[in-house]
């Protein structure tokens, strides 16, 4: 049986963009590009899974590891 998430620990997009730090404009070119998945409630409801914003996480590469070839 699917795991569903309550909608009040969805995210709009103004949330996720102060989750994320980044402007509400931002989020929404995310969603366009496919980087960040988006449901849709009606014409105009948006919300994102939070979820889904931990997925945009990855580590960052130091300069010194790709020297060494410890790049992941």
């Amino acid at each position: 049986m699917p795991t569903t998430t309550p909608a009040a620990a969805l995210y709009t997009v103004s949330g996720a963009a102060e989750r994320l730090n980044v402007s509400t404009d931002t989020v929404r070119r995310m969603i366009a590009r496919g980087e960040l998945k988006a449901y849709r409630y009606g014409p105009r409801l948006i919300r994102i899974d939070p979820a889904d914003l931990e997925a945009l996480r990855q580590p960052v590469t130091s300069l010194a590891a790709l020297r060494a070839g410890d790049a992941r």
